[in-house]
Formats: C-alpha cells, structure tokens, sequence
C-alpha cells in the first residue's frame, strides 16, 4: 500500500476497510477456487490444482479488473448456465475512475467476459458488497447491491431523516433478474437506497420460515440497521423497530443461522466495543443521554456500542441477547461468521477483525488537535496527510472463535484451535507510508 496525498484515510474514510475474498469452484472440478479483491492493484484468481496447490490465472482469465478499489465480491451462477460468475465491487472515490461494478460471466474454458453494463449492473455507488439470491422465487438469481453513502459523515442534519428520500447517485439497490438483464425494482419493492446508508453487511435467511428468503442489512454511523421480511409477491416489508429492540451502533457484519438448534434462524452482528480496559479507554467513546435521545426521537432507533446477538423467538421478535452470550466484545470486527467449526452439532461463531491505522486512538487525536502540532501539519491552509497519517498508531488485534457450548453461551477458544494470534504483519508486510 503507497501513500498518496490526496487519497488516504482522511480524504476516503473507507480507505482500511479491505477487500472481499470469493470462494467456490469456477472450473466445475469439484475443487474450490479462490478470488481476491485489491484496492490498489489488480484483482487475482488461483485455480485450486488439488493437494492445496494454487495457480494464479488471473490474466488467462481476464479477472484482474479494471477499476480501482474494489471491495466486495461475489461469486455465483448469475446466468443459470452451470458455471460460476464473478461480481466485484468498486468503491474507490479516485479521479478518473467511474467505480462501476464488473460482471465476469464464466465462459467455461476458464476465461471470463466482463459483461456488467450488458446486464445492467454496472453500478457506479460506493458498492461495499452485493448478494445475488432468488427473491422472488421464479428460479433467476436477483441481485442486492450494497452502497455505502457518498456524503461525509459531518455534513448530514441528523433532525432530518432523509431515509425514505431515494439517492440518485448511490444507496442500496434490489435488482430483479429479467433472462439476464437486471432491472432496478427497489423503490416498488420497499427497498431503502437513501443518502443516509452506510451498508456494511447484507446477510440472507428465511427469518421466518416461510420458505422466502428474508434480509438483514448492517449500517455502520448513525443510521439503523434494515430487516427486511420478503412479502412473497415481489415486495419486502422493513420491520426492524417492530421485531428488535435494540442494534449496534456502528453495524459492520452480520451472519444468520441458528445458534440453538431450534429451527430458527438468529442474528449476530459485529460492531467495535473491545474486550480489555485498556483499549476501552484509548479507542472508544459512548454517546451522552442527550444525543442518544436525541438519536432515538429523530427515527435513528435504540442503539449500542457492543455486538448484538438476536435471538429468535419464533413469533416475529427477538430477543438480544450478546452479552448474555459473551460475544458483545471483539474490538474493531468486520465480518462474522457462523457454522459448526468442531462437528459437535452446535453453530460456533468466527470474528474476523483489525485495522492498518486506528484513526479513533483518543490519544492520537488529542496530540494532532494540539496547536503546535496543528501548525507542524498545515502550511497556508495545506493539510501535509503523510504526518498525519505516520502518526496514526497501528495496535493488530486477534480474531475471535466463539465455541458454541450450548445453553445459549459462547467462549473465546481462537488460541487453542491456533485461530487467535493477530495476523496483523501478514496482512500487510509490503506496507509503505
């Protein structure tokens, strides 16, 4: 990663958000693939040769991408035709790139054809993510794309909640899968795509099982979070504030399964509240009464700094229950993930987390803020981005592997299944500022 002066963590808040990691088995072997996103430079794709041996084929393939910064992606058999497609998103806000989404269709020789505009879905929004699933039943796979706004945080009237109010430029869509062109049904299908989403997280699940896939959607900021419950003619119902009382504050990922083995699907969704008291008080501030009532009035609804653990009650609310599991903690977390890890018939949960540079060090922000160090920075109103970002702290923080122990409790055993070292320096050894 180089540094560039007009393109860094404080220009591009996203800049250590990271990229997405596609599994499955593009060459119908019986062996899984990998894809990689990069954000400054060239995706890659490793054909599985068995015996874990990877080969990079990504320019035989034609999947390295063409756009900067991408982030998410999603691999699945977009055109019904028996092989695995690649969709990436581009999220970077770089002059002279157009951000627009790629769509590589599986040619069945392993080579791809980017073919997003010809299906419509070469979005131009702060894509985070994107999930293709059926939600209408009709046997196509239909696509969300997650958006993150385009606005900075400090600029929003937060008295004036513009969440019903569609954004042109970005915000969240639903595309509905018409013989391989996709057509935006979001506003006639109850989806919100305002300015104000900060999409981290898109999970899928028949919450209520009817038999229709359902959505859950994780906004980082001030706005709340999205349950969609799937009406079965095409439309969704948001009803988050009439099934869950309370969310995290700043949603990042989320996953659904069901913890208790009761045939209902549960929600964990990871935020940014750490474990020891010692990163408590260096990295992280609350919100006062006033500005949670504040929050609250203005349709913002009840929400925490910790990880949330939604349990179903299989009657169309749920119960909150993460620190009752002891999961509400695992620091700076992005995605979770939830699925039996020991074979014991008990959903375990995955935390991955960690950031390149802690932008919330409360001591770092109280040293750049200090007069003097604020005129060593700005030269004639000229902000010098490489020493302030040379003095962000970097502190790695290990994932988390919560063992499902029954009875609704959980317990961190990342250290003794070799899961719970940081992984910091391998994630980013070329690193140069």
């Amino acid at each position: 990663m180089t540094f560039d002066q007009t393109f860094n963590i404080y220009t591009y808040r996203n800049f250590y958000n990271g990229g997405g990691v596609g599994l499955g088995d593009i060459n119908n072997d019986g062996l899984i693939d990998i894809y990689l996103t990069a954000n400054q430079g060239p995706n890659k794709l490793y054909l599985n040769n068995g015996n874990f041996h990877f080969i990079d084929i990504t320019e035989t393939a034609g999947v390295a991408g063409t756009k900067a910064w991408a982030t998410g992606v999603s691999m699945a058999d977009v055109n019904g035709d028996g092989w695995l497609d690649i969709y990436v998103a581009n999220s970077g806000d770089i002059e002279g790139d157009n951000k627009e989404n790629e769509l590589f269709i599986n040619n069945g020789d392993l080579t791809f054809t980017e073919r997003a505009k010809e299906y419509g879905v070469a979005d131009r929004g702060f894509t985070t993510h994107a999930v293709f699933f059926d939600y209408d039943r009709d046997n196509d796979l239909d696509l969300y794309i997650l958006n993150n706004s385009y606005q900075s945080i400090g600029s929003f009237n937060l008295r004036k909640n513009e969440r019903p109010k569609r954004d042109s430029l970005g915000g969240d869509k639903l595309m509905r899968n018409d013989n391989n062109h996709f057509t935006d049904v979001s506003e006639q299908a109850g989806i919100y795509g305002s300015v104000i989403g900060f999409g981290l997280g898109a999970t899928v699940g028949d919450i209520n099982k009817d038999g229709w896939p359902d959505l859950y959607v994780s906004n980082d900021f001030f706005e709340r979070d999205y349950l969609y419950i799937n009406n079965q003619n095409g439309t969704f119902k948001e009803c988050l504030t009439e099934q869950i009382k309370s969310i995290s504050g700043a949603s990042m990922g989320a996953d659904l399964a069901d913890i208790n083995n009761d045939g209902w699907s549960d929600i964990f969704i990871t935020e940014m509240l750490p474990e020891s008291n010692d990163r408590i008080k260096t990295v992280t501030t609350f919100e006062n009464w006033d500005r949670y009532q504040n929050s609250v009035q203005n349709d913002y609804y009840h929400q925490f700094t910790r990880n949330m653990l939604q349990l179903n009650n299989a009657n169309g609310t749920f119960s909150e229950i993460g620190r009752l599991s002891g999961m509400e903690a695992t620091d700076w977390s992005w995605g979770a993930l939830m699925f039996d890890m020991d074979n014991d018939g008990l959903k375990d949960v995955f935390v991955a987390n960690g950031i390149y540079q802690d932008l919330t060090n409360q001591d770092y922000l109280q040293y750049v803020s200090n007069e003097e160090v604020v005129k060593s920075i700005v030269t004639n109103n000229k902000v010098d981005y490489r020493k302030l970002v040379e003095l962000i702290p970097s502190n790695p923080v290990p994932d988390y592997t919560f063992k499902n122990l029954g009875d609704l409790k959980f317990i961190n055993i990342g250290n003794e299944w070799g899961l719970g070292e940081p992984n910091f320096s391998k994630w980013f050894p070329l690193m140069e500022i």
